[in-house]
């Protein structure tokens, strides 16, 4: 019989490319993956390694062994939702992954809506960087990672996630009250704020969030679509630091416009709109599971913020 956590290991390999990559993802030593690998050969009754040169690759065999690998899992991820669906009682708890500027916007206003509609679902939180999240997420030190489909980490074709699309933010420039650009803000005569264009913004300082997070691959995307790299002077993964920054006069920002301004800050809109679009990425086969299935209804029903 093919061992489940011998056939979780040559997913991995498949998809770190080494041994030793796949052994570090699983907390084993490589002489341990090695002997587990000989050991699934064995019960699979065929080689699913060859040697090419200096590196260990998939045999035919064993890309068949992967292609059944994933359905197995997510097989095993439904009936394990399954049974928990038909046992009733608690709904148990998960634990969620997101990018530092998602949390403050979506995921501490879902720990709310779940704290109040599902009273015994328990939501645990960490802050990820990209892409490990999604490594967390395979082999179940996450049940739920949200991000942002601006950036390549979870494509909707991985066979190992399910994505489900929560809804477009709205991104807004977050300008120090004084800056020159401020002045162009709907004023007393309620006429709406046609935004600012970004053409307008290559000479800016730009206050940013760290280089793994989705938003600054974002912002670099809709500059350089605009003719200009954002000259980021200051970096920070919390929004109340990088509002602090722009407050200060330290640079402008471009933040979830459901983040409240402080005092001394500004939101205006961009010229044109722009936006990112969120997803949760959840492990296939999970999404039966009665705390999965709570918490994805929790996400979907927080309201993002708009223009």
């Amino acid at each position: 019989m093919i061992g489940l956590e011998r056939l979780r290991l040559l997913l991995a390999f498949h998809e770190h490319g080494t041994l030793k990559a796949a052994a570090d993802t699983l907390h084993i030593s490589t002489s341990a993956a090695s002997q587990q690998l000989a050991t699934l050969a064995r019960e699979a009754g065929a080689p699913l390694t060859e040697v090419d040169g200096r590196r260990l690759r998939l045999t035919d065999a064993g890309r068949v062994l992967v292609d059944h690998g994933y359905r197995l899992m997510a097989g095993m991820e439904r009936a394990r939702g399954d049974v928990q669906a038909a046992a009733g009682g608690e709904l148990g708890g998960l634990t969620v992954g997101s990018f530092p500027s998602i949390i403050p916007s979506l995921l501490v206003p879902a720990f709310a809506i779940a704290r109040e509609r599902y009273p015994r679902l328990r939501v645990d939180i960490r802050e990820i960087a990209a892409p490990g999240g999604l490594d967390d997420l395979a082999n179940g030190t996450l049940d739920v990672v949200v991000g942002v489909e601006a950036d390549t980490a979870a494509v909707a074709d991985d066979p190992r996630h399910t994505r489900t699309a929560l809804g477009t933010e709205h991104l807004g420039l977050a300008l120090p009250a004084d800056h020159p650009l401020a002045a162009g803000a709907a004023g007393a005569t309620g006429a709406a704020d046609a935004g600012v264009e970004l053409a307008a913004l290559v000479e800016e300082d730009w206050v940013g969030t760290l280089p793994s997070d989705a938003c600054d691959d974002l912002l670099d995307r809709a500059c350089a679509a605009t003719g200009f790299h954002p000259r980021i002077r200051h970096r920070a993964s919390d929004w109340l630091a990088i509002l602090a920054m722009v407050a200060a006069g330290m640079g402008i920002a471009l933040v979830p416009r459901s983040v409240p301004a402080p005092d001394g800050v500004l939101l205006r809109p961009v010229a044109g709109g722009l936006t990112r679009r969120l997803y949760a990425a959840t492990r296939r086969g999970t999404t039966t599971r009665p705390s999965v299935a709570a918490y994805l209804s929790v996400l979907e029903s927080v309201p993002l913020g708009g223009d």
